[in-house]
């Protein structure tokens, strides 16, 4: 019979697990020398996307998809390197990671950090109290608190086919006497309509060459004409759910690469969103052959970021990048699953004014169960600066 083994000594174990160690240590030091250089590659490469996505959104089917989603899916991947500092004892990375996710939140979302002056009554001459709401899925009980304490002169809405005569009802509205429908928009006002008119742009990616984009109302505002864009551009939701489910936000990076194959559907699928940039600019130079004070609000289906809301805002100020607080999301905000906890999580209903009028604020609800969110602003204009030529 053969002998029975020896087991091994308890130095060879020793040994052996000191061996390891050393190894692993060694790993370690490797991996730490190289983490911050990761971090920063990693750091540049996100920021180069945020930048992206704010001028050039709609040149590329992922950054179009990141555009529409929480902005802070975008610095997820900071998530990890800040993890891994902790790991490595790198608080270089572990800064620069958190400062550079705390940065691409506010940049990009479009924090605010002014503070409007919202008056309890608006009162004044000079001063305009406006409001947007889409109607779609909305609530009027949301809507009427919302009213009441904004008390707005000129209030529009979208979505809102057939329900002219309830919305003029509520008690929050029966000052605003002059009342004008055209299909699915809406308007409200305190002040006489001088004219309305249909607002039709061309849009060769849909399903027809026109676009019934919204109207185009004249207010005599106490004796001077205003010009109020009532604005509904078409929804990109089910496209965006398409993308997702099928991954065709991939071909963004897979079809970067010219005179492939995947290019030439990546640009393909980018026609679409080539024509919802030309809808803007059709708005854009409307508005800039305009002489008299222009409000354009209502529902742009357009977050303030990329091509299109740059060509808009290139001639329009933001009411709440001007006066508003916080990030402003206006949708979705009707959640009832996971999502709930991060809604809403974007800015699509927007209030634009061009430079004759000063904003003094903007302001959306809180804790309203309503697809779309309302958006109130209060304005100021001078009688010198609104006089006609």
């Amino acid at each position: 019979m053969p002998a029975p083994s020896t087991p091994p000594a308890p130095a060879d174990d020793r040994a052996l697990l000191l061996l390891l160690w050393a190894r692993l240590a060694s790993l370690w030091q490797w991996l730490r020398s190289w983490f911050f250089s990761s971090t920063l590659l990693l750091v540049a490469g996100v920021l180069f996307l945020a930048f992206f996505i704010r001028s050039r959104a709609e040149d590329n089917l992922l950054t179009i998809f990141l555009a529409y989603l929480p902005v802070w899916v975008l610095v997820l991947p900071l998530l990890g390197t800040l993890l891994g500092s902790l790991l490595f004892l790198c608080w270089r990375s572990a800064l620069l990671s958190l400062s550079s996710a705390l940065f691409i939140v506010i940049w990009l979302g479009g924090y605010c950090f002014t503070s409007g002056f919202t008056p309890t009554q608006p009162s004044g001459e000079n001063i305009l109290s406006v409001m947007t709401y889409n109607r779609g899925q909305g609530s009027d009980k949301g809507l009427a608190v919302f009213a009441s304490a904004q008390r707005p002169d000129i209030a529009v809405f979208q979505d809102a086919g057939r329900r002219l005569t309830q919305l003029a009802a509520l008690p929050e509205f029966m000052h605003c006497r002059y009342t004008y429908q055209s299909g699915e928009y809406a308007l409200l006002s305190r002040w006489p309509l001088v004219e309305n008119t249909s607002l039709d742009l061309d849009f060769p990616a849909g399903k027809t060459p026109v676009w019934r984009a919204g109207t185009r109302s004249v207010i005599d505002w106490q004796g001077r004409k205003i010009i109020v864009y009532n604005i509904h551009l078409p929804t990109p939701r089910d496209l965006l759910y398409w993308y997702a489910k099928h991954g065709t936000f991939l071909y963004g990076i897979l079809g970067v690469i010219p005179y492939t194959p995947l290019y030439a559907r990546h640009q393909q699928y980018l026609e679409y969103w080539t024509a919802r940039v030309g809808l803007a600019a059709q708005l854009a130079a409307r508005v800039r052959a305009e002489s008299a004070p222009v409000i354009l609000m209502g529902d742009l289906n357009v977050p303030p970021l990329g091509r299109g809301y740059g060509l808009l805002h290139s001639v329009l100020q933001d009411a709440q990048l001007s006066a508003g607080t916080g990030f402003g999301h206006t949708f979705p905000s009707n959640f009832k699953s996971i999502g709930r906890f991060f809604a809403p999580w974007i800015r699509i209903d927007h209030i634009f004014a061009s430079a004759h009028w000063t904003v003094l604020s903007c302001s959306t609800p809180s804790g309203v169960m309503s697809q779309h969110l309302p958006v109130a602003s209060l304005f100021s204009c001078e009688k010198d600066r609104s006089k006609e030529e």
